[in-house]
């Protein structure tokens, strides 16, 4: 799934994107990513925040926050 053209995106933007959608894939499968976590990945690959970086499991429990408090 390529949702938009990461050709495209600045090497630093792109770097944060497959970051955060690395995460969506440990924890929900890549099948299982949704477009809609694609998007969400996008913009907070554009954005200047940072995710802790200690383990996988605190990065994932990060993005998964921020994605369930996007939902709502």
């Amino acid at each position: 799934m390529t949702p938009i053209c990461t050709k495209e995106m600045e090497p630093p933007t792109k770097r944060r994107y497959w970051f955060a959608m690395s995460s969506f894939a440990r924890m929900y499968t890549p099948p299982k990513v949704t477009q809609e976590m694609s998007d969400f990945c996008l913009g907070w690959a554009l954005h200047d925040e940072e995710a802790p970086l200690d383990c996988l499991r605190h990065v994932d429990t990060y993005f998964r926050d921020l994605w369930i408090e996007s939902q709502n």
